[in-house]
């Protein structure tokens, strides 16, 4: 007969309390350093006059433009997420690397000409209403998929590991700030705003990855991913 073995019991409410609190202090004195620190730095000046825009074609070229896009874009995403999941690490990983290759940090700059080719600065509007109807779905997804009463069970752990995601994540972007400020931004942009656009940016896309999470199928030895099955760990 095999012996029960009893649940581990979690973190007590005050103790998941007192280190949500001393993590959120922590967030706020790390903010508080960083725009101290970023005072004194000086942000170029915004060019006087903007770059004279591409005169939009028609209602077909932008439709072919943000078709052809959405196809670069979810071709080089599932081959990278099928990288990621060969190597039996969250596909979701491999989407978001997929998005940096995309971007200006490669592509951009590797292959200006290309990127300008794929993502036309008169579809780039098209494709960032997409791309927030995308979000919106997945997050409607993710919260139809949600196990409220693992959540629940596990409320404490729970609210310990989503506090520290986004605070981790608050703080990587409050210290980020600091490098890209002098580069990115502008003087008529406070740097302490922009410290703070940066790291909210980053701690309310931080649940993405924890949202998707592995669970063992029936067959052994393998592993799919379905998003929200058992993510108390998730900020969503």
């Amino acid at each position: 007969m095999t012996p029960t073995v009893p649940p581990t019991a979690g973190p007590t409410p005050s103790r998941t309390a007192l280190l949500c609190g001393l993590m959120i202090g922590a967030t706020i004195a790390v903010f508080l350093l960083v725009d101290r620190l970023g005072a004194g730095l000086l942000a170029p000046r915004a060019p006087g006059a903007t770059p004279p825009r591409r005169a939009p074609g028609s209602g077909a070229d932008l439709f072919a433009s943000v078709l052809l896009a959405l196809v670069v874009v979810i071709l080089t995403a599932r081959a990278v997420g099928a990288l990621f999941g060969w190597l039996r690490q969250p596909p979701v990983i491999g989407e978001v690397i997929a998005g940096i290759l995309l971007g200006p940090s490669l592509l951009g700059r590797v292959a200006p000409e290309i990127s300008s080719y794929v993502f036309r600065p008169e579809m780039l509007p098209s494709l960032g209403v997409l791309a927030q109807i995308g979000v919106t779905l997945f997050i409607f997804l993710v919260g139809m998929e949600l196990d409220t009463d693992l959540i629940r069970e596990r409320s404490p752990t729970a609210a310990i590991i989503s506090v520290a995601s986004m605070t981790t994540a608050f703080a990587m972007g409050e210290v980020l700030a600091l490098w890209l400020y002098p580069r990115l931004s502008t003087r008529e942009v406070p740097f302490g705003l922009f410290a703070l656009f940066l790291g909210v940016a980053l701690s309310v896309t931080a649940f993405r990855g924890p949202a998707w999470v592995p669970s063992r199928s029936a067959a052994p030895g393998s592993t799919t991913w379905r998003p929200g099955a058992c993510s108390p760990s998730s900020p969503a």
